[in-house]
């Protein structure tokens, strides 16, 4: 089985636009497609009791949306996804260590006039061992 294309998926409508290329990739190169979605649970049982529910909430959201998009792009892929807890540059690198290649939502100002870098793609660009894509919503 060939290894995977991976995306990150936040919700945001920079990894829902990563999650459509991401898809016409998949099916371009006959790989399937993995929606990752990565959350951290609040260190403090009581101070986060909500906020972990918010996040649970939240990732229950997610992942069939970017499932949405991506089938709606692309209805022949393959794709199956998966909550994962844990830092989000972290659990990319790691889903990234499987994968043809990992595909995320770029938003933020970065170095290179014009190009849009968050923390959490900079931070998987930075340590991912195979090749990254970045997407901006829109392009």
């Amino acid at each position: 089985m060939l290894p995977p294309v991976v995306v990150g998926v936040d919700g945001s409508a920079e990894s829902l636009a990563a999650a459509q290329w991401a898809a016409r990739e998949a099916v371009r190169s006959e790989r399937s497609l993995r929606l990752v979605h990565a959350w951290n649970r609040h260190p403090r049982p009581r101070d986060g009791e909500i906020e972990n529910a918010a996040q649970r909430h939240l990732a229950r959201r997610v992942l069939p949306q970017a499932e949405d998009a991506a089938r709606a792009m692309s209805p022949r892929v393959r794709l199956y996804d998966e909550l994962v807890e844990g830092p989000a540059v972290e659990v990319l690198r790691e889903a990234a260590e499987g994968a043809e290649l990992v595909v995320l939502g770029s938003r933020r100002l970065s170095g290179f006039t014009g190009f849009l870098v968050g923390s959490v793609a900079l931070g998987v660009v930075g340590r991912a061992t195979r090749p990254v894509v970045l997407v901006r919503a829109g392009e």
